[in-house]
């Protein structure tokens, strides 16, 4: 399953489906007004002029969710902890319809190269981009009193087979993964303001990397509290409750997905 994100920034949905359609691409509608199934298409989505010019961005349907439920506002001030490649980060800056301030954190040069190219190609103008290691950045936002409204945590996960079916992904790699998401949710919790909100997702199926960080932080903090999440809101898709009440999980045909969001009390 293939689908790209029209980035209203740029161009009304309806004015690039028809553009795509003219070339022989066959669109189906999703329960998100500017986004769309690929069903068919002549060539590569990620090869097209409008591609280049930054009208959309290839992106599974599920990793549209999180921005969603994050819910920014056009004042917000956010921090995007793991941003890399940009889908997220562009997605929150279109439904912030370009306003307000995000901070988007990278720890891999490379991958920052990935995320300054989709910002830029997508007409994103109220990004900051930092190449940095949050576990390490933290201290100078801590230091110099900078808090957040509200916070995506896109963690770094051990992904699944249907992105890699030849990924072999082992126990240490699930458990180092899982002490890695503790210790960033952690750090998310410390930069919120006070009624400030944090969203964390992930692209894996394990339980030690989903529910037993929320689990997790919720045990280690008196000041955290779970948001309740409601799945029928995304028409569509294979998505239930996770096996927290209030969280959701994404199961195939779409991209598996998990996601919890959190107020800071």
């Amino acid at each position: 399953m293939q689908f790209i994100r029209v980035n209203t920034l740029k161009i009304n949905p309806e004015v690039l489906k028809k553009r795509l359609e003219n070339k022989g691409v066959v669109l189906e509608k999703t329960f998100l007004d500017y986004a769309f199934e690929v069903k068919k298409s002549p060539f590569s989505i990620g090869s097209t002029p409008e591609y280049l010019f930054g009208y959309y961005m290839p992106q599974s349907i599920s990793s549209m969710i999180p921005p969603i439920v994050l819910n920014p506002r056009e004042d917000d001030f956010i921090l995007d902890m793991c941003a890399a490649p940009g889908g997220k980060t562009t997605h929150l800056a279109q439904l912030m319809k370009n306003k307000g301030t995000i901070v988007a954190v990278e720890i891999s040069k490379t991958r920052t190269k990935a995320l300054k190219s989709n910002i830029n190609r997508m007409g994103v103008l109220n990004t900051i981009i930092i190449n940095a290691d949050m576990r390490k950045y933290k201290d100078y936002l801590l230091k110099n009193e900078i808090f957040f409204d509200k916070i995506l945590l896109d963690a770094p996960c051990s992904g699944n087979i249907i992105k890699d079916k030849n990924r072999n992904v082992s126990e240490e790699d699930i458990k180092y993964c899982s002490l890695r998401q503790k210790e960033l949710i952690d750090i998310g919790i410390d930069l919120l303001k006070k009624d400030g909100e944090l969203v964390y997702s992930t692209c894996s199926m394990e339980v030690e990397e989903n529910e037993e960080v929320i689990k997790y932080i919720l045990q280690k903090r008196n000041d955290v509290e779970l948001i309740i999440i409601k799945a029928n809101e995304f028409k569509g898709i294979n998505i239930k409750e996770g096996y927290i009440k209030g969280t959701l999980r994404v199961f195939p045909p779409n991209e598996p997905f998990f996601i919890a969001k959190l107020r800071k009390i």
